[in-house]
Order: structure tokens, then sequence, then C-alpha cells
């Protein structure tokens, strides 16, 4: 068996021997990709919801700092909460998108992908407990979506992949 082509328990496509064209990705890295797209519109409802509870953060931080004797302005206060919602809105949408790309580019084949969503799975595993029960929800979908992507159909398929572009 020459360098260039899949491994024999993996299915190539119906594309011709050689041709260089991309294999179709197996059943569990379809089901992978569907789950990183579900735990991607998980954080975009975590993201609403604590966008619908900013008003009874604001209350808390006032009473925190009432009970530490302290106060703020009204203004501050205003201008503070207004620039955490921004940029919480701006990095949550830029990192949705960015997960949804990864997701798109790991079903098409891009092991650098797959690695990039075991970190972002990773590192997922710290925000277990925010977001309402949403986050523990998508930390769960994004282990098993993981998992799916590292198992034997997979590698063989990524490892198929990276040898049809070498030709």
């Amino acid at each position: 068996m020459s360098d260039t082509t899949p491994p024999a328990s993996y299915p190539a496509s119906s594309s011709p021997a050689g041709s260089g064209a991309p294999v179709a990705p197996p059943q569990q890295v379809n089901i992978a990709f569907w789950l990183y797209i579900v735990g991607a519109a998980l954080s975009l409802i975590a993201l609403i919801v604590s966008l619908a509870t900013v008003g009874s953060l604001k209350d808390d931080v006032q009473k925190q700092l009432a009970n530490q004797g302290q106060q703020i302005s009204d203004a501050t206060l205003n201008a503070t909460v207004g620039v955490s919602v921004t940029l919480a809105v701006v990095f949550g949408i830029l990192y949705i998108a960015a997960y949804v790309l990864f997701a798109f580019f790991m079903r098409r084949g891009a092991n650098w992908a797959r690695i990039v969503l075991l970190i972002v799975t990773v590192l997922s595993l710290f925000g277990i407990l925010g977001g309402y029960g949403l986050g523990a929800a998508r930390v769960v979908v994004g282990v098993i979506a993981t998992v799916l992507i590292f198992l034997k159909p997979a590698n063989e398929y990524f490892a198929a992949v990276k040898a049809s572009k070498r030709v």
C-alpha cells in the first residue's frame, strides 16, 4: 500500500483512486459535527440568558457595595455594565463563530481543527457550572463529540484526508 492511499479498513469516496479528491467523513464525524453545532447553540442560548439577567447582576453589585460601605454612581455603574455587556456579546459571538468554523473544518478532515476542538473542550471544563446549567450541557455535548472524533473510524478518516492531500 502506498503512502497516498487511504487505509484499507476505511472506504474512500467514489472519486477515482489517486485523484487527490477528499474522502467522505464517517458517520461518527458527522455526528460529532452536529454535536459541536448543538454546543454552539447552547453557548448562544447561555449568552442570551446571561444578557437577560444583567439587571439582577447590577442590583447585586449595588447591594454588595452598600454592604461594604461603598457607593458608586448610577452613571458609573451603568457605563461599567454597558461596557461589560458589549464585550461579553462581542467575544461570545466571536467564540461561537470560531467554534462553528472549527467544526466545519473538522468535518472536512482538518486534523488541526480536531486538535483545536479538543483544547476548547478541555478548557470548557472550567465553565461547567456556568450558564444556568447550559454550561454543563455544552460540556457534555463537547466531550461526547470530542471522543467520537478520536475513535478508530475518525482517525482513519483524518489519515485518509491527509493522504489524499499529498497527491
